[in-house]
């Protein structure tokens, strides 16, 4: 009988875990039927979905990272084996550095239009420690946690006409529960080291990446870079950074054939 892996995924920054619900009915349904009983993983992180940032546990990269190991250990307990680990942005820069840190827990990983905004070796010369202010993020999401709930599926709905109507609800309720203390300091990024850790990554890599034209994160030289790199494959879609709400099909068909390909 063929073994699937579980998997686990982790969302951007101002979503929760609510918001990968309807991308993993999706990806359930897909053609074949394997994937039908799935064990999957969408906690929402440190600040996210209704919890508090706290010391130890808040949005900086070290705190995330250290969060993502919990999850990916107590869903390998579960699951029996390592995991195909994902994340959408900031998440996708946290499963990187997961698969770097800990490529016992994972078999492959799948990262979506992670925040990579430079070239390898301009990321290689940057100061890792340098703190990064995310304050803009707050004065983004403040207005609209003084909204009631159906004005900002309202305010969704009419910026991003074309998502599925399940999309809508969980991207407002994320942003409403956002703990926007998480952003008053400045704080290590998940960024950082990306260049390093990608090296690093010997396991199967999909990268789905988001047209910078329409809003899409990855660098053009950083994806072409990437794809040069072992066990890395590199799509870019026209879509904004929102990549699986933007194009749900051929992102699910993506992921699908991964998890295939290292299921034993």
């Amino acid at each position: 009988m063929t073994r699937v892996p579980g998997l686990l995924l982790m969302h951007g920054i101002c979503d929760s875990g609510e918001c990968f619900d309807p991308f993993i009915a999706r990806l359930r349904a897909s053609p074949g039927g394997r994937l039908a009983d799935l064990t999957v993983s969408t906690p929402s992180a440190p600040g996210h979905g209704g919890n508090l940032a706290a010391p130890g546990a808040t949005i900086a990269a070290p705190d995330l990272l250290a969060a993502a190991i919990a999850y990916a250990q107590d869903l390998v307990a579960r699951t029996g084996g390592p995991l195909v680990v994902g994340g959408h942005s900031m998440g996708a820069a946290t499963a990187l550095a997961l698969g770097a840190t800990r490529p016992d827990l994972t078999v492959a990983l799948w990262l979506e239009d992670p925040p990579f905004l430079t070239s390898m070796a301009d990321n290689d010369a940057e100061d890792p420690e340098r703190p990064v202010d995310l304050t803009d993020f707050r004065e983004w999401i403040h207005p609209m946690q003084a909204r009631p709930l159906d004005e900002v599926v309202t305010h969704v709905r009419t910026e991003h006409s074309g998502w599925d109507e399940a999309e809508y609800e969980p991207w407002a309720r994320a942003k409403q529960a956002f703990d926007t203390s998480a952003l008053t300091e400045p704080v290590a990024w998940v960024a950082a080291r990306w260049a390093a850790q990608a090296r690093s990554i010997r396991e199967p890599t999909v990268l789905v990446a988001g047209d910078p034209a329409l809003g899409g994160r990855l660098d053009p030289s950083a994806a072409a870079e990437l794809a040069t790199l072992p066990s890395w494959t590199v799509h870019t879609l026209r879509t904004g950074h929102d990549v699986r709400r933007d194009a749900p099909e051929q992102v699910v068909a993506l992921l699908a054939e991964l998890i295939a390909a290292v299921s034993t």
